[in-house]
């Protein structure tokens, strides 16, 4: 996965690969790392690289992220296609507001069913990418028309979710 962060003002391209033994190889600003990577719950990632161990928590703000590090907390902007489109869709929320897959990957857990009542930034369901499980939640209060996914189903990446109104 290649994506670009805004990170205290400048770009950095990142990809992202993991490969068959759970290390993920990453390549950020033209530098190469392989580091071992887990998700200890949904937005709580640990990290074991050159054998020290780091627990990171990534927390949604707005249209960047907040990642709290041992001894300090930074704001991350994503620009990739997927990130830009959801701000674009998160601007205008009357109406329906379709959920679409951040990215490629596996439906392993719905949190929600049709017709349910739901309030901004509650969990809809659980996409596991790259072996890391990440909550998709609402973009806005409302109900759920529709669940376009079952548990089990692949997606790919700006595939239908879920529909808000």
């Amino acid at each position: 996965m290649r994506f670009t962060a805004v990170l205290q003002g400048e770009q950095i391209d990142v990809e992202l690969n993991l490969n068959v033994a759970g290390i993920v190889e990453a390549e950020i600003g033209g530098r190469k790392y392989a580091l071992e990577a887990k998700m200890v719950e949904p937005g709580v990632y640990w990290f074991n690289w050159n054998n020290q161990s780091v627990e990171i928590r990534v927390t949604p703000n707005g249209h960047e992220y907040v990642v709290s590090l041992p001894h300090r907390r930074v704001a991350v902007e994503m620009t990739d296609a997927p990130s830009v489109l959801r701000r674009a869709r998160q601007h205008g929320l009357e109406g329906v507001a379709e959920i679409r897959a951040p990215m490629p990957g596996k439906i392993v857990k719905l949190l929600v069913g049709e017709g349910a009542e739901v309030r901004a930034n509650q969990g809809l369901l659980v996409v596991e990418a790259m072996k890391m499980q990440n909550e998709v939640k609402s973009p806005k209060g409302g109900t759920v028309r529709k669940l376009a996914v079952k548990e089990g189903d692949a997606v790919g990446s700006g595939d239908l979710l879920a529909t808000v109104e």
